[in-house]
């Protein structure tokens, strides 16, 4: 990893020190590369994109599922020189329609050459074809020699889109020198290196996936297997038997997982699984709750698991993925928030910076915080983006004068960084990023809901979940009409957007604050909701898992 040039090289060097190469977990069974298979079938992969016409350069969407071939498609655009754009998969609710307006755009927004899909999905996304050339990712392999191309540190690697939404997408645009740099950091914290074995579930197109676990694993010579996340979400136990039957040493996912396992290893269904192998789990993309943490030691304890395994950690795509993780080998840090935040909560410390990485708070008035001071958390360093795609003026939003500016909120005690909320209106629901525009373009959508008069805004539940939350102004005065839109405005951002909502409020014309000049006043709503001193006129509330 050290001396290569771009993230190809820096991923072949790795694979060549593996001990076991890769393993892919699959409905019927799994497919196990070898290193030298590996990188025998990565080339035939970059030589299918070079058929297709791919050259250095070109942006390459592909559909993220976790299979073999979205593995070699990946590994073949970075030894092609090629750019990949991972795109998620459409959730279970998610309308086709909605799914293929939202790849469309993406894939448009950055003129793909071409969409890798799986064959079996083509059918179902057709449409897409009037945007992007689709490929079946099964035929990309031939049994061909592709030109290799020498990327340089400061070409563009990697487009990987943030919002998670219908619209207005962004994409961070990432560096060989940024994803390196990223890897490497992580690398030299955690202390991995070929005598680890890896196991994650989550998704390919997300940061933690890519970055954390498929690209640090490969470039580290650890052995790695990789567990499609949909076999976790229908049965989560599945992950805990995996990490006992391949003796992993690190694993991770979001806060909820960890709520999730601990529920299950409680149950005491599992047999006699062994977790004693486990050095790390670590715990991001999505706020960290210090019960959850504690109650999956409690559980696990009795399977072999040791305190110091919980590993809370902290990151964001515009940083390639990792910004703060703690020390190993000690037991997370607890502690009480400064007074004016919710009467001294407890807070989990998500550690200090990575090698080459700085972070500062910043107050609202501009100056740096001192210790233990609330402020706004910025960060600096050779793994911060290159901007977003073609926007210049996000890209000045967030990036001034050297420093990434998060919008999230936290302090700094003793160098550890301590998170305690986001400055920007933008929700995490289901490991999601969700903007509220997009929320509640959707919700003024049914008939009887106020256009411009509509909320959204997330709620935390006590397991750490966000949740949204919509409240709109009615025109109905009946409220089993009011109930009846209120149910509408459920169904048509399940549909539409793909996640569930947890409540919707309906309210009378007039009743939502707003500035003198007519902008929204999200958090004075969300304070009111919370404080039940918004006056309804019906509310459909979802049995949304987890509340």
């Amino acid at each position: 990893m050290k001396n290569a040039k771009n993230v190809w090289q820096c991923l072949a060097n790795g694979v060549m020190r593996s001990q076991q190469g890769l393993t892919i977990l699959e409905e019927n069974g799994k497919t196990v590369y070898r290193p030298q298979e590996l990188l025998r079938a990565a080339m035939h992969a970059a030589a299918g994109l070079h058929k297709s016409g791919v050259i250095r350069g070109d942006r390459v969407g592909i559909l993220a599922q976790t299979t073999p071939t979205t593995v070699l498609t990946l590994l073949g655009c970075w030894a092609l020189g090629a750019v990949p754009v991972p795109l998620p998969l459409p959730m279970r609710a998610m309308d086709p329609r909605a799914f293929i307006e939202q790849s469309g755009r993406r894939l448009q927004k950055v003129r793909a050459k071409l969409l890798v899909i799986p064959g079996n999905l083509i059918p179902m996304v057709g449409d897409l074809e009037s945007t992007t050339r689709l490929v079946a990712a099964e035929d990309l392999c031939i049994q061909e020699e592709p030109p290799l191309e020498k990327t340089g540190l400061d070409e563009t690697a990697l487009i990987q889109f943030t919002s998670g939404s219908t619209s207005d997408p962004r994409g961070v645009v990432l560096s060989n020198r940024a994803i390196i740099a990223n890897s490497r950091a992580i690398c030299k914290r955690v202390r991995v290196g070929p005598k680890d074995t890896i196991l994650s579930w989550m998704p390919l197109y997300h940061d933690m996936g890519l970055i954390g676990f498929f690209i640090t694993a490969l470039s580290a010579g650890c052995s790695l297997i990789l567990m499609p996340p949909q076999r976790f979400a229908a049965d989560p136990s599945a992950w805990l038997r995996a990490l006992s039957d391949y003796r992993a040493t690190i694993t991770g996912g979001p806060n909820f997982s960890y709520a999730l396992s601990s529920r299950i290893l409680k149950a005491g269904t599992l047999g006699d699984i062994d977790l004693s192998s486990l050095r790390l789990a670590l715990n991001g993309a999505e706020p960290v709750d210090a019960k959850v943490l504690d109650e999956f030691i409690r559980e696990g304890r009795p399977y072999g698991l040791k305190e110091t395994v919980p590993y809370p950690v902290y990151g964001l795509a515009e940083a390639t993925l990792a910004v703060t993780f703690p020390n190993p080998g000690k037991r997370y840090r607890i502690d009480r928030a400064p007074a004016e935040l919710d009467r001294g909560r407890s807070v989990v410390s998500v550690g200090t910076p990575l090698s080459g990485i700085e972070v500062r708070i910043v107050k609202a008035d501009g100056e740096e915080a001192m210790e233990r001071e609330v402020g706004e958390v910025c960060v600096r360093g050779a793994s911060v983006m290159q901007g977003y795609w073609e926007d210049e003026q996000a890209t000045a939003r967030v990036l001034r004068d050297g420093w990434l500016c998060t919008g999230d909120l936290g302090y700094i005690d003793s160098g550890e960084l301590f998170l305690v909320g986001r400055i920007k209106e933008m929700m995490i629901v289901g490991g999601r990023n969700l903007f509220p525009e997009d929320v509640e373009r959707c919700a003024e959508q049914v008939q009887g809901i106020r256009k411009g008069n509509t909320f959204a805004f997330g709620i935390t539940t006590p397991r750490g979940r966000e949740r949204l939350v919509l409240v709109s102004e009615t025109r109905f005065e009946s409220p089993d009409r009011a109930l009846q839109a209120a149910h509408a405005v459920s169904s048509a951002v399940r549909r539409e957007i793909g996640v569930p909502v947890r409540e919707v409020v309906l309210v009378r014309a007039g009743s939502l604050p707003k500035t003198s000049s007519g902008k929204k006043r999200r958090f004075l709503c969300r304070d009111l909701y919370l404080d039940e001193k918004l006056h309804a006129v019906a509310s459909s509330r979802a049995a949304v898992p987890g509340n």
